[in-house]
């Protein structure tokens, strides 16, 4: 069984390989926000780093999206020779954990130049949350080989509120209900954001 969560995985890595000349860093989050990886040309190191996070390695539950928003922009702004500077922020979640609320983050993104994508995943209905082994991350199955629930709900994504934050980052928000739409979101914001390189030979 594949989870939502190893096909963001699988697609993000394949975005990382088609922008060898960008620096990208990468945040995960919960109920708080982990910088997994600082803004960095050094990919093989990012993917690395991407691949060995699991669900469960952030044990406080709950989706802090205005705070990973924040924390986003933060590391960006160091950034002020960079011509284009952009935030993908992808949930399967509604904020219920942290500190700012996601449109305020939105509106510091807009004022520090950076351009923000919102993205959608999973179900448009609340789901319960299935058990999974903290230390790996794989989900645990019954004797019929079907996944253990938990009687934690999930509650989906606020398409509202992410196609809020788009709006105020001058980004674009998606929605993604499969591998396919996912990789055909990734596609099209790798097509908004190309920019030229220029290769300087002594």
């Amino acid at each position: 069984l594949v989870t939502r969560y190893d096909i963001a995985q699988q697609v993000l890595q394949d975005f990382i390989r088609r922008r060898p000349a960008d620096r990208i860093g990468l945040v995960a989050f919960s109920a708080v926000p982990y910088q997994v990886s600082p803004l960095t040309l050094n990919h093989d190191w990012l993917a690395q780093n991407l691949g060995r996070l699991h669900i469960g390695m952030i044990r406080e539950l709950g989706t802090a999206i205005g705070d990973a928003a924040a924390l986003a922009v933060k590391r960006l702004s160091g950034l002020k020779e960079s011509k284009s500077r952009i935030i993908i922020l992808l949930t399967d979640g509604d904020n219920n954990k942290g500190e700012l609320d996601p449109i305020p983050a939105a509106e510091v993104a807009r004022a520090q130049g950076a351009r923000l994508y919102t993205i959608g995943i999973g179900k448009d209905a609340p789901t319960a949350l299935p058990s999974f082994d903290v230390s790996t991350g794989k989900l645990m199955f019954d004797m019929r080989g079907e996944p253990v629930l938990t009687s934690t709900i999930l509650q989906p994504a606020n398409y509202v509120v992410l196609g809020k934050m788009a709006q105020l980052g001058n980004g674009r928000f998606y929605r993604a209900t499969n591998r396919q739409e996912l990789e055909s979101i990734y596609d099209d914001i790798d097509r908004l954001e190309k920019t030229e390189v220029k290769l300087r030979h002594h």
